[in-house]
């Protein structure tokens, strides 16, 4: 054990844990194999004061070694559930992970299951172990009956308004609809009449509930029940969910319109949240594949398939404001289709930009996307402008491009440069747009303006703010696939000023907003002051949450880039990204 003990080049987790360290990067398997955040080989944790922050941290460890090592005692789900949680295979390390949810393979005919899994006998067996996983619904008296609109178990309503209060405003920080939008009625609404998406959304909600309690309890007992809570939603909502896409295939062979299309789309976009904030796999990339084929049917086409009312598809075709005097339906229908497509779109993008590939969304001549409809305002859903966020995709779209060129030994045409300068042109209107509104920063200061210098800083809207940190991100993100992290005199002076806007504008409830930009731009933070300053924003609420755990990835990563920088001549853009396979940002 002395000899372990005087290991220096183990990461801090298991230095800290005083185990063997294999070493690997940006995360140790040790660590990886436990399901337990791994520090990473810079310099020494804050946390890690000999004092109540250490101990603490230790005894997180601790916690979630125990739960893992003791994951297969956890009651199973039944063989016929299982045979379903395999669609979608994934290899799950922790027993908070979920099972897998099936994947769609949505074609111009229609969106397929697999036809060996005939799940009818699996729903109908009522033999012992193999229940129907639904609580019972306590049943209104006879008497009472006819004034119950929807029976809700207690612990479902409970699991269902943590939800909404807790958890999708952590999905969604910066939408906010007003009253006269109708707010999120349109959720509830949504929640409320599709089973599967029902069971899907209590499954996320149960499995934040256990992640926070298990900050404040230590109680394995109750642990284990939330798991099976989860579990148990997550069965329902997969059995649910074969059976309705079955449905829609019937409805398609047929020639009618599908009724669950929008529904559908909304589960789709729900499992991609859930496999990725609960796994360890790739399973939410097999389901953002999914919601993005569903979505390059074509406009026109994804209206139908989505059923939504004439009124409705006038309104998203014309690309028309929202009036009160709509009717509610119409209001509820329109405001469900512009959250999802804005979501999808928004993933798209974000994927991309880890992925090394080209956004599967990109706005190209399809006048008829939701890219080219000034009503759909992508800033009141996600934060960002519309026009920010195609930049970012068209850079995506440069490094698949430069990628594929270099593997086949051609050089950088004329049209690769093109692009290159059409995409810094619009990026640079942006920034002169900042400076006229005295938000331009330079050496992580206020501009040289003397308005801007004797003033405090002026009020910004929060949305304002998001968009011009992506625009920072933008122009830093064009120069790493363009030069990677070479000639970096060319962008200091953004790189700087990209440090003045958040350090000056950026408020602290804005940071979970900002993960991407943030990543991106802390890759090339200037030496230990600028890397001390991404540590601290990585390594702390409230970029870290409970939901959140797979951002613990995030700061290995950087790590990993900063320490390469030092080390590795002509460091590529394409290199870093060998560090992020399965990472979403967001």
């Amino acid at each position: 054990m002395s000899r372990l003990l005087r290991n220096k080049e183990g990461c801090w987790t298991c230095r800290l844990r005083r185990k063997k360290c294999d070493g690997s990067r940006p995360e140790c398997s040790t660590c990886t194999s436990l399901a337990i955040p791994c520090y990473g080989y810079g310099p020494k944790p804050d946390w890690m004061d000999h004092g109540e922050k250490e101990k603490a941290v230790t005894a997180s460890l601790k916690q979630v070694v125990k739960h893992t090592s003791r994951r297969k005692a956890i009651p199973r789900m039944p063989k016929e559930l299982s045979r379903l949680m395999n669609i979608a295979p994934k290899n799950s390390r922790e027993a908070s992970s979920s099972s897998s949810s099936p994947t769609l393979s949505i074609q111009q005919d229609g969106i397929h299951v697999p036809v060996n899994q005939d799940l009818s006998e699996d729903i109908e067996d009522d033999t012992p172990g193999n229940k129907p996983t639904t609580n019972p619904v306590p049943q209104a008296d006879d008497h009472h009956e006819d004034i119950v609109l929807y029976p809700i178990a207690a612990d479902e309503s409970a699991c269902l308004m943590h939800y909404l209060d807790n958890v999708f405003p952590l999905q969604f920080p910066m939408y906010k609809p007003s009253i006269l939008e109708g707010g999120r009625g349109w959720l509830m609404a949504l929640l409320l009449n599709m089973k599967p998406l029902y069971h899907a959304t209590l499954a996320l909600g149960s499995y934040h509930r256990r992640k926070v309690a298990l900050k404040e309890s230590s109680d394995h007992m109750c642990q284990v029940a939330s798991i099976i809570e989860q579990e148990k939603h997550l069965a329902t909502c997969l059995a649910e969910f074969q059976q309705i896409i079955r449905s829609i295939n019937e409805s398609l062979r047929v020639s009618t319109c599908p009724k669950e299309g929008m529904s559908v789309m909304a589960l789709v976009v729900q499992l991609i949240f859930f496999e990725y904030f609960t796994g360890e796999g790739t399973a939410w990339q097999i389901h953002l594949h999914a919601a993005t084929n569903m979505y390059r049917r074509g406009y026109p086409n994804i209206l139908f398939h989505f059923n939504l009312g004439e009124r409705s598809k006038t309104i998203m075709l014309e690309d028309l404001p929202l009036s009160e005097g709509e009717h509610p339906d119409t209001m509820q229908e329109v405001a469900t289709f512009r959250f999802l497509a804005v979501t999808v779109a928004w993933l798209d993008i974000i994927s991309a930009i880890t992925a090394g590939t080209a956004p599967r969304l990109l706005p190209s001549y399809a006048d008829e996307t939701v890219w080219k409809c000034p009503q759909i305002k992508f800033e009141n859903y996600i934060g960002c402008k519309v026009s920010v966020l195609i930049q970012i995709g068209r850079i995506s779209a440069l490094h698949e491009h430069k990628t594929n060129a270099m593997a086949q030994d051609q050089p950088m045409n004329i049209a690769f440069e093109e692009t290159v300068s059409d995409i810094s042109r619009e990026i640079q209107g942006g920034l002169n747009q900042m400076a006229l509104e005295g938000l331009c920063f330079a050496e992580g200061g206020p501009s040289e303006n003397p308005s801007a210098s004797t003033m405090s800083p002026p009020a910004v809207d929060d949305r304002t703010i998001v968009t011009n940190v992506y625009t920072y991100m933008a122009s830093i993100y064009l120069h790493l696939v363009t030069y990677g992290f070479q000639q970096m005199e060319l962008i200091s002076s953004n790189i700087c000023a990209a440090l003045g806007m958040i350090h000056v504008h950026v408020p602290t409830h804005l940071l979970p907003s900002l993960v991407c930009p943030l990543f991106v731009i802390g890759c090339v933070a200037p030496q230990e002051e600028g890397m001390s300053f991404f540590r601290h924003i990585f390594s702390s609420p409230p970029v870290l949450d409970a939901l959140f755990e797979h951002r613990m990835k995030l700061l290995p990563v950087l790590e990993e880039t900063w320490r390469r920088r030092e080390t590795t001549d002509n460091l590529s853009w394409a290199q870093v990204l060998e560090l992020t396979p399965n990472i979403l940002p967001i």
